[in-house]
């Protein structure tokens, strides 16, 4: 493991799409009985010929400012 001193600011399209799954990969093996959608969701992720262009779909998203709902807002940036 590293210190967020060593995190970069920003990642490349490959990189956000491996930390995507490394994350997911992280819960579902975390888990005892891990969500089954978000099971589904990991194999998709390994598996499914679309996830690069749906990668790229979600990307251009979240890097719209107007973007709803924002997971930093609703989720990490709340009081």
């Amino acid at each position: 493991m590293t210190d967020d001193s060593s995190l970069p600011e920003t990642l490349t399209l490959d990189e956000a799409y491996r930390a995507a799954f490394f994350l997911a990969d992280l819960y579902v093996g975390l888990e005892s009985s891990p969500d089954e959608g978000l099971v589904l969701f990991h194999q998709y992720l390994q598996s499914d010929p679309a996830r690069w262009e749906d990668w790229r779909r979600a990307v251009r998203k979240a890097v719209r400012p107007e973007a709803t709902p924002d997971p930093l807002v609703e989720n990490l940036l709340r009081d």
